[in-house]
């Protein structure tokens, strides 16, 4: 299911926002690399990704500096190879979609 969720406009280039869909906190991310929405939990010490830093394609969980591809979750570094949820994204209409299964 396709799923609305904010204004391209209303992030901030190299920026994030939280939203809460479907009982999941998803971060999504605009970079020069692309829109991305992510779960927003590291997989090492289940802290919030929010406020971590951007760089390509990947953010630096803000904790403790482990890298995630947000391309395809990947976990890069030696405090976890256990990769995070990530979400497709579409922007239609200058309106940011997340492609999610809702169960």
């Amino acid at each position: 299911m396709k799923i609305a969720v904010a204004p391209l406009a209303d992030i901030p280039e190299n920026g994030t926002c939280v939203f809460d869909l479907h009982g999941k906190s998803v971060l999504v991310a605009r970079t020069p690399a692309g829109v991305f929405a992510i779960e927003n939990r590291c997989s090492h010490a289940l802290q919030e990704l929010e406020g971590g830093k951007l760089k390509g394609f990947h953010i630096f969980c803000p904790a403790h500096g482990v890298r995630f591809d947000m391309r395809d979750g990947s976990a890069m570094g030696k405090l976890t190879k256990s990769p995070i949820t990530v979400w497709p994204t579409e922007v239609l209409d200058g309106v940011i979609h997340i492609e999610m299964d809702v169960a």
